[in-house]
C-alpha cells in the first residue's frame, strides 16, 4: 500500500507543479482525486492495524468465552432493566453562564495577546485575498495593454463563428452536438530577445468551464490574421489569431481569456500571475445590414474584420486593352516617348475585359493578413461584380491575376472582369466579408 501511495503521491507532484505552464485535463484531475481518495481509505486500514500494534493492545489477551463460563449466567438472570434519563435544564443554564464568565475573565486577563493575535489573523486573511483578487489575478478588458511571461499582449478582438475563410462550416452545427469557435486576435512583443510564446497558458473560460486553443481552427480562418504557430516573438507588436472551440449553447455567456504569468513576481515574491481578460466577441454568425457607397465617397470597413481598412474609388473605365505613355531612356540625357499596352492575360475558361480603377487602398497595417494588401487582393478575397444586363442581374466571383504596367509608371488598378460588363447598364463591387455586405456602386 505505501509503495502504491508513495508512486501516487510523485505522480501528483509532477501534475500540480505543471499546472502552473500547462491546462491540467479534467478528466486526469478527478482521477488523481479518485485514486487519492481510494489511498486515503487503504491508508486508514493500514492506521489501525499499525495504532494496535504500537500501544501493545492485543485482543487475543481477552477470553471472553471463558469468562463467560465463570459467570454462568442462566436464563433465570433475565431481568428487565429500567433506565432514567433526566435532564436538568436549570443546571445546563449554570454550565452555560458559568463558561462564559470564564472566557470573559480569561480575555480581560490577556486582552492584550488575544487582540494582537486577532490583528494578526485578520490581516494575515485580509493580505490573502487581497494578494489572490488583486495581485494574482489582475482583470483587464479588451484593448488594454498588460504583461505576462515576459511579454507584452494587448488582446484586440474577439470573434464568435463556425465557418472558416471560404465559408464552409467548421464545427457540428447539428442540435445535439452543436459547437462554435472562438477567435481571439492580439498583438504581442517582447524585449528584444527573440522567443515563443507558450500557448498552453492561455485558456477560455466560460463560467465554471475551461476551454484551451486548438491551432488547427486558427489556420482555417486566416481572412481574421494569421494564426501563431510557434513564430518568433520579437520587439515590435505583431497580430495573431488564437482559436477557441466552445459549445454553441456558451456562446451568449460571459468569456474570459485567462492567460497565466509563469514569470511573475508579486510583492517581491516569485508566482503564478493570472491576467483576466474580459472578452466581448462580435458574433459573426449574425448577418449584418448593407453598407453602400458611390464613386468619390469613402468606404470604411471599420465595422468587419477588416478594422482600419479603407477604400476610395474616384473614377473607373472598362477597356480591352489600355494605352499608357511613359519616357523610355536609352542613356542618361536621351529619352524617347514609349508606349505600353495593358490587357488581360489569356489563363481562365472566360472572355474577359479590364476594370481599371482610380483611387486608393488602405488596408489595417494592425490585422496581419499576409492575402490582402491592395486592392487586388482585397478583391480576391471578398469582392464579387454585379452587373445589369438587361433586366437580368449577374454575379461574378472576382479571381483577377496580376495584371500591371511593366515600364509605365501608373497608381492605377487593373482588374479582370467578364466580357460582357462592358455591355451593362448597372455594375456594383460587393464585398463580403464574414457577416458585413458592403456595396460599391460604381454605374
Amino acid at each position: 500500500i505505501y509503495i502504491s501511495v508513495l508512486v501516487l503521491y510523485f505522480f501528483c507532484d509532477g501534475a500540480l507543479r505543471n499546472v502552473s505552464s500547462v491546462i491540467l485535463d479534467l478528466r486526469m484531475s478527478k482521477a488523481l482525486r479518485d485514486f487519492t481518495l481510494i489511498a486515503i481509505i487503504l491508508e486508514s486500514l493500514s492506521l489501525i492495524l499499525v495504532s494496535v500494534r504500537a500501544t501493545g493492545f492485543d485482543i487475543k489477551r481477552f477470553d471472553f468465552g471463558t469468562d463467560l463460563q465463570k459467570l454462568d449466567i442462566s436464563e433465570k438472570d433475565s431481568e428487565e432493566i429500567e433506565v432514567l434519563l433526566e435532564f436538568d435544564k436549570d443546571e445546563t443554564k449554570r454550565n452555560f453562564k458559568n463558561r462564559i464568565r470564564n472566557i470573559k475573565y480569561v480575555y480581560v486577563e490577556h486582552k492584550f495577546l488575544i487582540n494582537l493575535f486577532a490583528a494578526i489573523f485578520i490581516v494575515s486573511i485580509c493580505a490573502f485575498i487581497y494578494l489572490n483578487v488583486r495581485s494574482y489575478n489582475v482583470n483587464y478588458n479588451q484593448g488594454q495593454t498588460f504583461e505576462a511571461s515576459g511579454l507584452t499582449f494587448n488582446v484586440k478582438d474577439s470573434y464568435i463563428l463556425d465557418e472558416d475563410s471560404n465559408g464552409n462550416k467548421i464545427v457540428d452545427t447539428s442540435l445535439d452536438n452543436a459547437g462554435a469557435i472562438v477567435a481571439v486576435r492580439f498583438q504581442v512583443k517582447g524585449y528584444g530577445v527573440n522567443k515563443e510564446l507558450n500557448t498552453g497558458l492561455f485558456n477560455l473560460r466560460i463560467g465554471e468551464f475551461s476551454y484551451g486553443q486548438n491551432a488547427d481552427y486558427a489556420k482555417k480562418i486566416d481572412d481574421l490574421g494569421e494564426a501563431y504557430i510557434n513564430q518568433k516573438i520579437n520587439s515590435e507588436f505583431e497580430t495573431y489569431i488564437l482559436a477557441f472551440e466552445i459549445p454553441a449553447s456558451s456562446s451568449l455567456k460571459s468569456m474570459t481569456l485567462k492567460v497565466n504569468d509563469n514569470m511573475s513576481f508579486v510583492n517581491g515574491l516569485e508566482g503564478a500571475k493570472n491576467a483576466n481578460v474580459k472578452l466581448k466577441p462580435t458574433d459573426l454568425r449574425e448577418e449584418g445590414s448593407l453598407i453602400e457607397s458611390r464613386v468619390s465617397e469613402t468606404m470604411y470597413f471599420d465595422e468587419s474584420v477588416l478594422g482600419a481598412s479603407s477604400l476610395t474609388i474616384n473614377s473607373f473605365d472598362i477597356n480591352n486593352k489600355f494605352k499608357l505613355g511613359y519616357k523610355y531612356c536609352y542613356s542618361k540625357d536621351k529619352c524617347i516617348d514609349s508606349t505600353e499596352y495593358v490587357t488581360p492575360t489569356a489563363t481562365g475558361n472566360y472572355f474577359k475585359t479590364l476594370l481599371k480603377i482610380s483611387g486608393s487602398v488602405d488596408i489595417d497595417t494592425n490585422l496581419n493578413i499576409d492575402k490582402i494588401y491592395d486592392f487586388r487582393t482585397l478583391l480576391n478575397s471578398y469582392g464579387t461584380i454585379n452587373y445589369l444586363i438587361g433586366d437580368e442581374w449577374k454575379s461574378k466571383k472576382i479571381d483577377s491575376k496580376s495584371v500591371e504596367a511593366k515600364s509605365a509608371k501608373t497608381n492605377d488598378y487593373f482588374i479582370e472582369i467578364p466580357y460582357e460588363v462592358k455591355d451593362a447598364t448597372s455594375i456594383n463591387l460587393v464585398f463580403n466579408i464574414r457577416n458585413k455586405n458592403y456595396k460599391y456602386t460604381l454605374k
